[in-house]
């Protein structure tokens, strides 16, 4: 991530609700055929970080019309439904550069029925409208001083427009936005697009309904979605504030003054601590320029519902909130992830993840959070089990497969020589730690500097009552030990609890001790009862409606690790626990309802995503998750042990 704070300001007249566009095209859009050549990739970008500087990765639309009767039509997969309480406007940027004349200021002047007065005018409308019936507005300049809190909102060339939906006579519904050229332009032109997104007028309140798919998202707002540092009155100014910390993400250093507390080293001196809110969501209108300084690529696959702000207007409020809180410990301060501190530490080393789906999380958003000192990355396959061809998919920095979470290999390429490598495995990863031998990832963890371990919470399919975790963790540490190079560090993270009905969670919770409270009725909520079956069937044991996934389970009987590895000469020096349990907290951040707004056609649709329960185990990004490559990192390049 950049070295000063990144943050876009939604303190003017445009607060986003629904994208369409911004860098690339939502998945629940799709261009129309038979339009003008369009690139949806276009390298040139509208944004800008808070520094004034260029977002990378930043993409835009770029359009060539031969005729007039070419029309761009940019069309949802489910009718988007429109609710009144909010003053909603279409707002897009756009680059006049190719015009025949400059475009005048925006006006209520209502729009043409059929036809095109100007250089190009867009439309708003159900698909099957014949252009005929269609309303068009010329694109025209929005009057908007909107700024960014250090220089302009959007860089020379291009300028915005926002336009009321009820100029173009929408009902209660509309599926489509449409460009067209002027009906008397004659030669070809480029049309530049970004940032196309249907916005509200103001800060959505307590009580609005945002604009929805098909009308299963219309959820009234709450009072504290949108709760920011200031309660009352306008969204806070960084301008106010010296410190370079301010609305920095997961970054708690705040108070005008110079950090002057020592760095955590991450043996527990992170633990106690408390969330507080550092940052005003309503100053936010990119999560993801604000937390990783860059723009997210395009993301498809079973799994595109995880970057949770893209899915759906309430989704975006939601994660809003949920990235505004940094986690401060008492003793010590959390350093901001710096990828060139990282890369000058890391040298031509290797750090292997090896885990299940979160660690997979933490693998991602490390090498978003590093920025550019990512160069590249791969998708292996052909090694794991079942994967009959072995071949490799390479991406530069700017894409990814987070979609489908790489698959059981990936890796990713820093400047200076180094590599992170990911191993995703499930119930499996057990299996083959009895016996490494003959796991397809042994070369991986016999070349690796460092192992970031994660068993997780799949164990509990394979030993419901943990009864045999301790025969798991002396086996796997000994067979460790026996493959991992002599000098090689192994770091086993701790597995954090889902949470009960985590879509009503709009905060963190107080404490640990509340988080482990909604998942038990018992007294001591940290005692252990065994699920085991009665003989009349029933399971008893477990709380098989605050807690059937056993979430518990795990993080009670993981400090085995660390115990049986202070018994092993040959190991004990080399081994450490990474205590992430300060997440318990997090409620809040979860992907919940999320997935229920991604796509269910296309390659990767599938009814599921809409029948399943909620997932209040996994978080979106950005979002908490992100905090254990924050404390990945502390411990890396903080701690004595991993220094040189």
């Amino acid at each position: 991530m950049a070295a000063t704070a990144v943050m876009a300001a939604t303190t003017g007249s445009v607060f986003p609700l629904l994208v369409i566009y911004d860098d690339s095209l939502h998945n629940r859009w799709q261009l129309l055929g038979n339009g003008p050549l369009t690139d949806l990739n276009a390298p040139r970008d509208a944004g800008r970080l808070w520094d004034g500087g260029s977002v990378p990765c930043g993409r835009s639309i770029r359009a060539t019309f031969n005729t007039s009767r070419q029309a761009l039509t940019l069309q949802s997969e489910e009718p988007v439904v429109l609710a009144d309480s909010l003053p909603l406007i279409l707002s897009f940027v756009f680059d006049p550069t190719d015009f025949t004349r400059q475009p005048g200021k925006c006006t209520s002047s209502p729009a043409v029925k059929g036809a095109c007065p100007a250089d190009y005018c867009v439309s708003v409308r159900l698909n099957n409208t014949r252009r005929a019936d269609s309303l068009f507005l010329p694109l025209c300049t929005a009057d908007s001083r909107r700024t960014e809190p250090r220089g302009p909102l959007l860089p020379p060339g291009w300028t915005r427009m926002e336009a009321p939906l009820d100029q173009f006579g929408t009902a209660a519904i509309v599926d489509q936005v449409v460009f067209v050229r002027g009906d008397r332009t004659r030669h070809s032109r480029q049309l530049q697009l970004d940032e196309i997104w249907l916005s509200s007028r103001r800060t959505p309140r307590a009580g609005d309904s945002p604009p929805s798919y098909g009308g299963s998202d219309i959820n009234v707002i709450r009072p504290n979605w949108l709760q920011g540092v200031t309660r009352q009155g306008a969204a806070n100014s960084p301008g106010a504030r010296r410190n370079p910390h301010f609305c920095e993400y997961m970054s708690s250093e705040l108070g005008g003054a110079p950090v002057r507390r020592p760095l955590c080293r991450m043996d527990g001196d992170q633990l106690a601590g408390r969330w507080m809110q550092t940052c005003d969501p309503r100053l936010i209108s990119r999560p993801d320029h604000f937390a990783y300084g860059r723009a997210l690529p395009p993301v498809k696959g079973w799994y595109d519902y995880r970057l949770c702000y893209r899915q759906s207007a309430t989704e975006r409020l939601r994660a809003l909130q949920a990235i505004t809180w940094s986690w401060r410990p008492y003793k010590c301060a959390l350093a901001p992830v710096r990828g060139a501190q990282f890369d000058a530490w890391l040298g031509n080393r290797t750090v292997l993840f090896l885990g299940d789906s979160l660690s997979a999380q933490a693998y991602y958003s490390l090498i978003w959070l590093l920025g550019d000192h990512v160069t590249g990355q791969k998708d292996l396959y052909g090694r794991a089990p079942g994967e009959p061809v072995v071949g490799e998919t390479v991406m530069d920095k700017c894409q990814t497969n987070v979609g489908n979470e790489g698959g059981w290999l990936s890796s990713a390429h820093l400047r200076g020589g180094g590599k992170l490598v990911k191993v995703l495995r499930h119930a499996d990863l057990f299996t083959e730690l009895r016996d490494i031998r003959n796991a397809f990832w042994r070369p991986f963890l016999e070349e690796a500097d460092v192992v970031v371990l994660n068993v997780g919470h799949h164990y509990h399919q394979l030993d419901p009552t943990f009864r045999k975790y301790h025969e798991l963790v002396a086996g796997a540490l000994e067979q460790l030990a026996a493959r991992m190079r002599p000098a090689a560090k192994l770091v086993f993270r701790t597995t954090n609890i889902g949470h009960y009905n985590c879509a009503n969670a709009t905060r963190p919770l107080r404490s640990r001790a509340d988080a482990w409270q909604e998942l038990t009725g018992a007294k001591n909520i940290y005692e252990w009862r065994p699920p085991q079956m009665t003989r009349r069937g029933a399971n008893v044991g477990v709380d098989l409606f605050n807690d059937k996934y056993n979430w518990r389970g795990p993080p009670l009987f993981e400090s085995a690790w660390e115990r049986t590895a202070r018994t092993m000469p040959a190991l004990a020096d080399r081994f450490a626990v990474l205590n992430v349990s300060f997440l318990d907290m997090r409620g809040d951040g979860h992907v919940a309802t999320s997935m229920r707004y991604s796509s269910t056609r296309g390659e990767f649709g599938a009814d599921w995503k809409k029948a399943f329960p909620l997932d209040c185990l996994h978080y979106c990004y950005p979002g908490p998750a992100d905090f254990w490559a924050l404390a990945l990192y502390n411990l890396l390049l903080n701690n004595p042990k991993y220094q040189g």
